[in-house]
Order: structure tokens, then C-alpha cells, then sequence
């Protein structure tokens, strides 16, 4: 049942960010990383299809988290991308080439083989308000980090990392999500309403959903959103481990292995980063070239004989 909620969870999701996608590439230009994106967003018909889309795979995803655990959940949230990328190759202006195919592929096969090689423990189901606020604070910083290190790259190297520091932000969230819904299973609605951490989740989740639209605005899905959704399991498997007390294999072959891992995934990251997508992505429809003609004509003067 867990896991047949988290791939349904996984479509909607993928379709969704498709979706949302294509909305975000025809956001105004300088609206990068400021708010004025989401409102325009917010007037957005397409957008408003997407995100709900997509909303409707994270109350899927809710429940899975609160049946399972986050390191149940979250390893099958990188499904996504297999989803999204479907949709992109169908209905996109942009032909998805080897390279894009290949680099997605290099990022889902990098994550599931650390995922199972590591295979992490599920670990408690919460954890003292104090924990979480140091995870809160250190992805925090990380994710700020990204953010100003996104500012001096080129758009799409600025996507990538936009999109991993999104992922980062959306795995808080989930681990959030799991001890926030796993409240209302067991002590009910209100319990959940007086606890702090469906008001984090909703923070974090604006905050997340930013940095995902930058990044769609900067480049094409296939460049965009796998990053997105190869950090979000590895930030939800960290906090399991130093959160929740999750446990992670950690043999010399595991480690040899899960490291080949992480550098399979970032290969393909950079193997997206580089593609010909963004070129086209960024190059401005042609228009015809008209000469130019004056504002006024001015004839020949002609002498007055009289």
C-alpha cells in the first residue's frame, strides 16, 4: 500500500512539474529568484494546473509518509522524473536527444543504486524540536549557499543548482510532512493544528516551490528537474539518518559503490547542464528583418520657376 501510494504520488508529481514548466518558461525576464515570479505565476492557468497536479501527488505522498516512514517513501520519489520527462518529450517544442535521455537515466540509475546499496533504516518516527531545527538550520545554510553560488553561473549551471538546492528544501519537507500527518493518524486534527510543523512544511514548501520555478525559467525540464528530484531523496535519507536515527550501510564495498553512485548522478547532472536544450531555450525567436524606413520622406526639392 506504501508503495503503491508513493509511485501514484511520483506521476502526479512528474506530470505536474511538467506542467509548471512550461508556465515558468514564459515568466517575465529578471524574475529569477524574486516572488514577483510566483504572483506571476499565481495568474497563470497553466501553472495553476500544474501545481495542482502536483499538489494532488503530495497529499498522496502525505499518506504514504504517514503509513510508512521517509526512507520508504522518498528513495521512489525520484520516479518523477521518468514521468515529467514523458510528458516534456511529447509536448515539447525541443526534441529530447540521446544526451538528455542519457543523462536522465545516469541520475535515476546513480540514486537507486545508493539507495539500495545503503538500503537506509527508516529510524524513529519523530524527534525533539531541537533536532529539527538544527536539520532545518544546516539545509538552511547549505541551500543559501547554493542559491549565491546559482548567481555567478551561467542559466543553465544556475538551473542545476537551483534545482538541487529545490530538491534539498522539498526533502525537509517530506520528513516534515511524515512527522506532521503521522500526528494526525494518531492523536488527530487538532493535535496536528496546534503543533508547529504543518505551519514549517508550509514555509518551507513556498520557499522550495521559488527556487523550483527560477530554476524552470532558466532551462528546460530535462535540464531543470532532475536535480530537483535526485536531491530530494538524498535530503530526505540524511535527516532519517541524523534526525530520526536512521541507519545507512557503511561497509568499505557499500561506500565504494554508493560513491560511484553520487558520481554517476552528478555526471548526469552535468551531462543536462551541457545540453543543446538550453541553447535553444535561451535564443530568441526569430523575426523577420525589416529595413529601416524614416519617419518622414523627404522628396527632391524642385526649383519654382516662375
Amino acid at each position: 500500500m506504501v508503495y503503491a501510494l508513493a509511485l501514484s504520488s511520483a506521476a502526479f508529481v512528474g506530470i505536474g512539474n511538467a506542467i509548471q514548466q512550461r508556465a515558468a518558461a514564459r515568466a517575465p525576464s529578471g524574475a529569477v529568484l524574486h516572488w514577483r515570479l510566483l504572483g506571476y505565476l499565481l495568474r497563470q492557468r497553466l501553472w495553476l494546473i500544474g501545481i495542482g497536479t502536483s499538489a494532488v501527488g503530495n497529499v498522496l505522498s502525505g499518506i504514504a509518509l504517514g503509513l510508512g516512514s521517509v526512507a520508504q517513501v522518498e528513495p521512489l520519489s525520484v520516479t518523477a522524473v521518468l514521468f515529467a520527462m514523458t510528458v516534456a518529450a511529447v509536448s515539447s517544442r525541443y526534441r529530447v536527444g540521446r544526451r538528455e535521455w542519457s543523462g536522465v537515466i545516469a541520475v535515476v540509475a546513480g540514486i537507486v543504486v545508493f539507495l539500495v546499496v545503503g538500503q537506509p533504516g527508516p529510524g524513529e518516527l519523530d524527534a525533539p524540536v531541537w533536532q529539527w531545527v538544527l536539520a532545518a538550520a544546516s539545509i538552511g545554510a547549505i541551500t543559501t549557499g547554493l542559491v549565491s553560488l546559482a548567481r555567478r553561473m551561467r542559466p543553465q549551471h544556475e538551473a542545476a543548482v537551483l534545482g538541487i538546492g529545490a530538491g534539498m528544501l522539498f526533502g525537509l519537507q517530506a520528513a516534515l510532512t511524515s512527522a506532521a500527518v503521522r500526528r494526525l493518524f494518531e492523536r488527530g486534527l487538532l493535535a496536528m493544528l496546534v503543533d508547529w510543523t504543518p505551519y514549517a512544511v508550509l514555509v518551507i514548501a513556498i520557499v522550495g516551490i521559488l527556487l523550483a520555478q527560477s530554476a524552470y525559467k532558466l532551462a528546460p525540464l530535462p535540464v531543470s528537474y532532475p536535480p530537483v528530484a535526485a536531491a530530494e531523496p538524498l535530503a530526505g535519507v540524511a535527516i532519517g539518518i541524523g534526525v530520526l536515527g536512521g541507519t545507512l550501510t557503511i561497509t568499505p564495498a557499500a561506500i565504494a559503490i554508493e560513491l560511484a553512485a553520487l558520481a554517476m548522478m552528478t555526471a548526469g547532472v552535468y551531462a543536462l547542464a551541457s545540453s543543446h536544450l538550453v541553447v535553444a531555450h535561451h535564443k530568441p525567436h526569430h523575426r523577420p528583418h525589416l529595413p529601416h524606413l524614416p519617419h518622414r520622406l523627404h522628396l527632391p526639392h524642385r526649383p519654382h520657376h516662375g
